[in-house]
């Protein structure tokens, strides 16, 4: 009877350890999704300098991912956390978005092994449930001046948002159907009182 019951909790708990795997692990990396570029548009040239783009957005998806790609004709100086371009997103007499692009976290592209030049993608954020007035990509110059060449705006489709109460649930059914597992493999120790006493040879 007590092997059954034994089996029974390990079922229980690698049936809790796979349900918490599912939600750690599987479903945020099933549900972030890289998407696909609807499309991109040259925001920034020397020649031009800055200019606003204004755009109608497909409003079929849940939500769109702002990116910005900054190329640049020789490898950008550490520039910290200051901003190297600002991006306001308005739409309908309302703001939107607004995001400061810093590269202290970006790592970026080699445009061409024979060419210094370099490639800085960066994100700004996302537009959720996007309407069918234009929106307004307004961008300016940040804390810091670079050496850049263009800057090009690329909007992305076809993610979805990942509910962020879900991931530490599933670590905590992972971490609970682990021990539980560990635990039902231990053997339990004999205690030496439930034994009886050893024969005694001889007289008395």
């Amino acid at each position: 009877m007590r092997t059954i019951l034994r089996w029974i909790m390990r079922l229980i708990f690698l049936a809790v350890l796979l349900v918490g795997i599912l939600l750690g692990l599987v479903y945020p990396w099933a549900e972030s999704g890289r998407g696909y570029d609807i499309g991109r548009w040259r925001a920034y040239d020397r020649a031009t300098g800055f200019k606003p783009l204004e755009l109608l957005l497909p409003t079929d998806q849940q939500q769109i991912v702002v990116r910005v790609e900054i190329s640049t004709p020789q490898p950008v100086a550490d520039t910290g956390t200051q901003a190297v371009m600002a991006l306001t997103v308005s739409s309908n007499g309302r703001t939107e978005l607004v995001h400061y692009f810093a590269l202290d976290r970006v790592e970026p592209r080699i445009v061409s092994p024979q060419l210094p030049g370099r490639i800085y993608a960066a994100e700004a954020g996302v537009l959720d449930y996007p309407g069918e007035e234009p929106y307004t990509f307004t961008f300016g110059p940040g804390d810091v001046e670079i050496d850049m060449a263009t800057a090009d705006l690329v909007l992305i489709g076809g993610t979805r948002d990942i509910d962020e109460a879900v991931p530490p649930i599933g670590y905590g059914m992972m971490g609970i159907g682990f021990l539980g597992l560990l635990m039902t493999f231990r053997r339990r120790r004999d205690n030496p009182n439930s034994q009886p006493p050893p024969p005694r040879w001889g007289r008395g």
